[in-house]
């Protein structure tokens, strides 16, 4: 188990991705702490969770990530109950569309508050409880972002600048925190089945091909939280990259991919430009390798 005995506390964990990420650190033998605004659905994660068989603590905890009293308890409580902590994801999030001229003042606002403010608090209350205090196991702190950075889709102005921010944050932090034993990574997902994009239709089964399930994210926090990933700080991992390294691993010659090393020559052949976007992430490769095998 990848995760034995680490404490993760996920934001945003009742549904969608934060829910598939609750679940796959469970798997992976990892105590988790559950937090967002919604009981019933961080009590369903939990109930999920048992269900699977997994031997390990699940503490829930309610609160808005924007009230910084209320998200302060909450790592407290995780704290007190789990243990010092060797993971945050950052992941709760919000958005809606309209046209810039026309948006909504306190919806703007709203989403800025959630996706940024929400990020600082849940950094700055979870920090006096994050384990620091080792240089070969460093405490993570994960951002989940979208590829709103860089691609800027129209009609999500907020979304967007919100986005564009926290990739901000997370190479200020990074810089800041080097020598604290934390590292800043992030995830960046093309489309993905959850109720920010499809509303209460997530999760139906009728999700077009190109919108990825919650847990095809797996992989990559579960990455960014091993042993693998200690050096790793500052990443930005957008899944379309590694979504086309998994494809071109499918198909590649039996001798092209027991590793990166083997496989990256390939890989620079047949896809120059994922290449080059990937090619410092190779750690992250032989990660996807293991899974697949």
């Amino acid at each position: 188990m990848i995760l034995k005995d680490k404490n993760i506390v996920i934001t945003g964990s009742g549904r969608g991705i934060g829910k598939a990420i609750a679940i796959a650190c469970a798997k992976e033998g990892a105590n988790i702490g559950l937090v967002s605004r919604t009981l019933e659905e961080l009590t369903q994660t939990k109930e999920e969770i048992i269900s699977h068989g997994i031997d390990t603590k699940v503490v829930v905890k309610i609160a808005d990530i924007t009230k910084y009293d209320e998200i302060t308890e909450a790592f407290k409580t995780f704290y007190e109950e789990l243990g010092p902590l060797n993971g945050i994801i950052a992941n709760a999030g919000y958005s809606r569309m309209w046209a810039t001229h026309e948006f909504d003042n306190e919806k703007f606002s709203q989403i800025l508050n959630i996706n940024i403010l929400g990020v600082f608090f849940t950094f700055k209350a979870a920090y006096p409880y994050m384990k620091k205090d080792d240089k070969k196991n460093k405490a993570r702190f994960i951002f989940t972002g979208s590829q709103a950075y860089p691609i800027a889709p129209i009609r999500l102005t907020a979304y967007v600048a919100s986005k564009f921010a926290v990739v901000g944050m997370q190479k200020s932090m990074a810089a800041e925190y080097k020598n604290e034993n934390i590292t800043f990574n992030m995830v960046l997902p093309t489309q993905v089945d959850t109720r920010l994009l499809r509303g209460k239709s997530a999760g139906d089964g009728n999700k077009p091909d190109y919108v990825l399930n919650p847990w095809d994210l797996n992989d990559y926090y579960i990455f960014l939280l091993s042993d693998d990933a200690n050096r790793v700080d500052n990443a930005l991992i957008f899944t379309y990259d590694f979504n086309e390294v998994k494809k071109l691993l499918a198909g590649a010659p039996s001798g092209k991919k027991e590793n990166w090393e083997v496989f990256k020559d390939y890989l620079e052949e047949k896809a120059p430009k994922i290449y080059e976007n990937v090619k410092n992430l190779g750690k992250l490769v032989n990660f996807i390798i293991s899974r697949l095998s």
